[in-house]
């Protein structure tokens, strides 16, 4: 199940899409990210079954004929391909569907109160900025300044620090590192970043399930597929544990019991 899902309110609205739909295509907007390929006249389709809808999304469906019905929609919208091969449902974003996570930059149109500053009116230069602080609560749109993700620039910044921290910690060299530039890997990381998580949060998990899986049979889940993806969240709460060690048991884990160490641990020498 997921634990959060971001919902782009301007792209529903533009779409005309109800919530329960924009929740889906959210989901299915990842789904190159952990979804089985499936390549049908070279075409890339991701397999993401109905039933596993229902898992990761609970809140907003309870049967398989409404998922079906609202994926429906989302086709006839012109934001995904769905179709059917067997019992498999294969579903691929459109070109459409994957202006998702663009934004228009409101700041760049001209305001129709913009003359109120203009040269007609020099005595309101700079009474804005006054009265209405950036960030404040009465203009909110520039409250999403810091998750402005056409700003290529700062999410390739992002997508390395946090890539190399990971190889760093995975200690990946040569062929062996994970890329900053994978698309699977951005579109995990700007999924995490559009739900208000920080560069910050990512070094925490990374650092928590290095702690816990390196030198383990858990070791190859270290990728950023495992580790930015649904259970982002859960790893990023999962606290910490230290095993103690026994006072008898020594570092390497070699402590032997010996009829020796017995007799001096008892103080018995015993007879000849």
């Amino acid at each position: 199940m997921r634990f959060s899902t971001y919902l782009n309110n301007a792209k529903c609205m533009e779409w005309k899409i109800n919530a329960q739909q924009g929740i889906l295509f959210a989901l299915l907007y990842e789904a190159p990210a952990w979804a089985k390929e499936e390549i049908i006249e070279n075409k890339t389709y991701y397999f993401v079954s109905r039933n596993l809808i229902l898992e990761e999304l609970p809140m907003f469906f309870e049967k398989s004929d409404t998922v079906y019905r609202n994926l429906k929609v989302l086709q006839e919208k012109g934001l995904i391909e769905y179709i059917k091969q067997g019992k498999k449902d294969l579903i691929r974003t459109t070109t459409k569907g994957k202006t998702w996570n663009e934004f228009k930059d409101n700041n760049s149109e001209k305001s129709p109160s913009s003359e109120q500053n203009s040269e007609k009116n020099p005595n309101n230069l700079g009474k804005k900025s006054e009265k209405e602080p950036k960030n404040s609560e009465k203009n909110p749109t520039n409250n999403n300044t810091i998750y402005n993700y056409n700003n290529t620039n700062i999410l390739n910044n992002i997508y390395s620090q946090i890539i190399n921290y990971l190889n760093e910690k995975t200690e990946r060299t040569g062929k062996e590192k994970y890329s900053s530039t994978s698309p699977k890997t951005q579109t995990l990381i700007k999924a995490r970043l559009r739900e208000k998580y920080e560069l910050e949060d990512f070094k925490i998990v990374i650092d928590k399930k290095c702690k816990e899986w390196l030198g383990t049979d858990m070791e190859k889940y270290l990728r950023p597929e495992t580790l930015f993806g649904n259970k982002f969240e859960s790893y990023l709460k999962q606290k910490t544990t230290i095993t103690k060690k026994s006072k008898f048991q020594k570092q390497n884990n070699d402590f032997a019991v010996t009829e020796e160490g017995l007799k001096k641990f008892y103080g018995y020498e015993g007879e000849e």
